[in-house]
């Protein structure tokens, strides 16, 4: 029983502006926030937010109390300028798509005031020297690799000045070693932690543009399908309900006129006919709703035609014919799918000659050699060479490729039409019975 393929490829297929939204996202060079990189960025806050109140607390008694004032009102200003900067840069840089650690010159308007306050509080109090520690973190995280190396630079020797100034000019190889030291940690954990986000957003980058490429194709198998459904219901709805539909019409037809003729033997013969023919119909529509095609048993595969050669011959006056050659081993190694098949294209091929060829003749016969062949000949009009495949054709044609057969057409225009199909035939023992539909 065939399934809808909205049912099968729902829970794969994504929206397709989804992948489409990615794809732009990244050829426009933004890519998802590092979970490093922003805890790396609250890492270097909270470090100078803690240095700063350090030094706040050490200042606490070792100074006079209008020196110790200016000092908090430095660090607090300090602190304010710091964090509403830093806020802002990381506004600005997402909204243009960086990522986070990449370090901009904008960081600049907010780093520059930072520093200045932090060289003013130095000169008040020695113990702001532990603040350059958290200075080289921010400098580094916050400016590009040669912006943050220079503020590196200045921001070191500034405390070395500073602890000289402090120590009357005796500086000692700690004062000097100290800062130095300090800006190295901060050079080398900085410098791993961008190495590290940078590889982590490569593979970010690579996986997200994977998990695109797999939305996509999840909505082109979707797509296909749905295709495959709509051709099959076309080809199910043309076999079958749109031949049994011209079916009653041509027995309504073939009543009215033995009615006109004064046989109403006939014409009531012939309205009971289209009646069984409409319940048929209603039965297929039903059947192809639910999705309940039914298999054909190759036992019963002649009876089945010779029902469809009765019912063409009814509705024209052509001289309809099956030609049964199909021997008994052969009709054995035909599988229930491939009886269908067979059915649906005898189904198709004998309305189009009926309401087409306008023929006199027309032979259904049935043959197996290395493969089963279908040939369905009348003597009608004939096909034009410029003339495209019908609807007809192409649904016969493409019930012939869906079990690796094919179809040949030979026409000429006023001599008749032949159409031969050739399907596979299992080998002997070989058979698996299958109800699946073509």
């Amino acid at each position: 029983m065939s399934r809808s393929p909205d049912r099968v490829t729902a829970s794969a297929a994504q929206s397709p502006a989804a992948p489409a939204a990615s794809e732009e996202a990244l050829a426009a060079g933004a890519v998802p926030s590092m979970p490093l990189a922003a805890a790396l960025r609250w890492l270097v806050h909270a470090l100078l937010y803690l240095l700063v109140l350090l030094t706040a607390v050490r200042a606490v008694g070792t100074m006079p109390t209008g020196y110790l004032v200016t000092l908090w009102a430095l660090l607090a200003a300090l602190v304010s300028v710091y964090s509403i900067g830093a806020r802002r840069d990381a506004q600005r840089r997402r909204r243009a798509g960086a990522h986070d650690g990449a370090g901009a010159w904008s960081a600049l308007v907010h780093l520059i005031p930072t520093m200045l306050l932090w060289v003013a509080a130095l000169m008040l109090s020695p113990d702001a020297l532990w603040i350059a520690f958290a200075v080289d973190f921010a400098v580094l995280y916050a400016l590009p690799w040669a912006g943050g190396i220079a503020a590196l630079l200045v921001v070191t020797v500034t405390a070395v000045l500073a602890h000289a100034g402090w120590a009357a000019g005796a500086t000692t190889v700690a004062g000097m070693i100290g800062p130095g030291m300090g800006a190295l940690v901060a050079l080398g954990v900085v410098a791993a932690v961008r190495a590290l986000q940078g590889e982590i957003r490569q593979r970010t980058i690579l996986a997200e543009r994977l998990l695109a490429t797999q939305r996509q194709l999840a909505e082109r198998e979707r797509e296909a399908a749905t295709a495959a459904e709509r051709e099959r219901i076309a080809r199910e709805l043309h076999d079958t309900v749109a031949q049994s539909s011209l079916s009653v019409q041509l027995l309504l037809d073939a009543a009215q006129n033995a009615s006109q003729q004064g046989d109403d033997q006939r014409a009531a013969q012939l309205r009971e006919q289209a009646r069984g023919a409409a319940v048929r119909t209603t039965a297929q529509a039903r059947r192809l709703v639910d999705e309940d095609v039914p298999a054909v048993d190759p036992a019963q595969l002649r009876g089945a035609l010779e029902t469809l050669i009765h019912d063409a011959a009814v509705t024209t006056n052509a001289r309809v014919q099956l030609r049964w050659e199909l021997e008994a081993d052969a009709q054995q190694r035909i599988t229930p799918r491939t009886a269908r098949t067979i059915v649906r294209l005898v189904q198709g091929l004998l309305a189009n000659a009926v309401h087409h060829a306008d023929a006199s003749r027309i032979a259904v016969s049935l043959s197996a050699q290395e493969d089963v062949l279908v040939d369905v000949v009348d003597d009608g009009l004939g096909i034009p060479d410029d003339e495209p495949d019908g609807m007809g054709l192409r649904t016969a044609r493409a019930r012939a490729r869906s079990l690796g057969g094919s179809l040949t057409i030979e026409s000429t225009a006023g001599s008749g039409t032949a159409v031969q199909v050739r399907l596979p035939l299992p080998l002997p023992d070989s058979t698996t019975p299958t109800e699946a539909t073509a």
